[in-house]
């Protein structure tokens, strides 16, 4: 059975498990949310102790000393948990074949929860088939890029704050779709500010260390509008603060730009006026249209696909392959000039 995190964590707060949790994908966040969620909910005080069993893949010979602690009963308590992590690393059908036979048949007393994170496994096999049966299944993909603004002031609100979209926006595009990194930044808020406090660029700045005037977003922006002495200024800041703006944030925002900028061109003319129908074909907030049809002026539809081609070629370059400059920024000032001109 599907669920998703939200769901499986309101379940196990009300008290109400199933036998077997399967929480795979590649947001990380998500599957140690629900693991937290199920731990904490799962023991009395005191019952903790001798009932739960916690495997790490690389350490398991074989998957029969998870299914073995899975059979035994509880101590003293309601239910044993046991939880199998880093279960990516198990990757041939023959070494599953034993926990498929427990899942046709698992203990009622026992809280299974694999944790698979990273990828998910091939929806062909007979292993994956019997999950979709018989476990909880929890497919924890990483978070859309233009849904990652709203998703920001949604956990930002739940937190006790107010959050403006300039400051999310400033948050998505200099953290990028780690939720984890996200939350762990917004954790120095809480210690920072009192709740209900509002969260606005100048807080980012002062508490997280993201400028208003000189990251990614900035760049970005001075690119898409051919401003050379702001991205001049913007690239000499990061040369003295490199954590501001490292070279593969900056190329996956410029790539993410001139890619909506060059399917902007394959939409006609015509239908380019309705921005809300526009923003639905590209998958971005409306008011972004705008900003990229203003783009328009100093890119081409072929300049935009020469832009695409550069920055393939700084990104490998950025890797080491086939790069002759001595440092990042003396790569990024190379690239942005290439860009620009």
């Amino acid at each position: 059975m599907a669920a998703s995190a939200d769901q499986i964590i309101r379940q196990v707060n009300n008290g109400d498990f199933s036998p077997v949790y399967f929480l795979c994908g590649e947001e990380g966040y998500h599957i140690d949310q629900v693991e937290q969620a199920i731990l904490e909910n799962a023991f009395q005080p005191g019952e903790q102790d001798f009932n739960l069993d916690v495997f790490y893949s690389k350490d398991v010979q074989h998957l029969n000393e998870v299914v073995t602690a899975c059979q035994a009963y509880p101590a003293f308590a309601t239910r044993r948990v046991v939880v199998l992590r880093e279960a990516q690393h198990f990757k041939k059908a023959e070494q599953w074949a034993i926990m498929e036979s427990y899942l046709k048949n698992p203990m009622i007393s026992t809280v299974l929860v694999i944790c698979h994170k990273e990828k998910t496994p091939d929806k062909r096999t007979s292993f994956y088939k019997i999950l979709e049966k018989k476990a909880v299944l929890l497919v924890a993909d990483k978070i859309k890029d233009q849904l990652l603004p709203g998703w920001i002031q949604s956990y930002v609100k739940s937190r006790g704050f107010a959050i403006d979209g300039d400051a999310s926006q400033l948050l998505a595009d200099n953290l990028g779709n780690d939720l984890a990194r996200i939350v762990n930044e917004v954790e120095k808020l809480q210690l920072a500010l009192e709740k209900g406090a509002q969260v606005d660029q100048k807080v980012i700045e002062q508490y997280i260390g993201i400028s208003r005037d000189y990251n990614n977003l900035e760049l970005s922006n001075a690119v898409q509008d051919r401003n050379v002495v702001k991205a001049v200024k913007i690239i000499k800041y990061f040369e003295n603060n490199p954590k501001a703006g490292p070279m593969p944030l900056v190329i996956s925002t410029l790539y993410a730009f001139f890619i909506k900028l060059w399917q902007l061109y394959e939409i006609p003319p015509a239908q380019r006026q309705n921005e809300s129908e526009v923003a639905k074909v590209l998958g971005m907030a409306p008011f972004l249209v705008t900003r990229y049809k203003a783009s328009m002026r100093y890119y081409s539809a072929a300049k935009a696909e020469q832009a695409i081609a550069i920055l393939c070629e700084y990104d490998a370059r950025s890797k080491g392959i086939n790069n002759h400059m001595t440092t990042e920024n003396a790569l990024m000032t190379e690239l942005i000039y290439k860009l620009m001109h």
